[in-house]
């Protein structure tokens, strides 16, 4: 059997890296998928194996959390030269405070409000909670029983 086309590419060479220092199920929760997918991309099984589900969006996160890729204000004023950085510096720009009387951090930080990577590159949010009902016993009430 032949691995999936998606093996040769190189977000799955970094998926792979990260597999090196974390676990899958660390990773799975930084990416916001399951450690099951997780597990099934690595392995060329399941949906993903066959083709049958798309790494689209794995690929997509893989990149954006622990990948480069360019910059676009620091291309722009790097005079069109593509600026790579990685996804820790991107967040740290993105997804900080306004950098309030720092007018060059400033336009930086307002220009990754209008960023493509911006949503992407977030810091992953943590799934909320949902609490079950408690499982309740039938009881045996007087009321309910028949009269003999």
């Amino acid at each position: 059997m032949t691995a999936p086309a998606y093996m040769q590419e190189p977000w799955f060479a970094l998926l792979r890296q990260q597999c090196d220092r974390l676990s899958q199920t660390a990773i799975a929760r930084e990416l916001g998928v399951s450690t099951a997918a997780i597990n099934q991309v690595l392995r060329g099984g399941g949906l993903y194996g066959s083709g049958q589900a798309s790494t689209a969006l794995i690929a997509d996160r893989v990149t954006h959390t622990f990948g480069r890729y360019v910059c676009p204000y620091l291309t722009e004023e790097a005079g069109g030269a593509e600026v790579w950085i990685s996804a820790e510096q991107c967040r740290a720009y993105a997804h900080r405070s306004a950098p309030v009387g720092q007018p060059i951090a400033m336009r930086h930080w307002q220009a990754c409000r209008q960023c493509p990577h911006a949503a992407a590159s977030a810091p992953p949010q943590p799934k909320p909670v949902r609490h079950r009902a408690p499982k309740t016993k039938p009881t045996d009430h007087p009321e309910t029983r028949d009269a003999d």
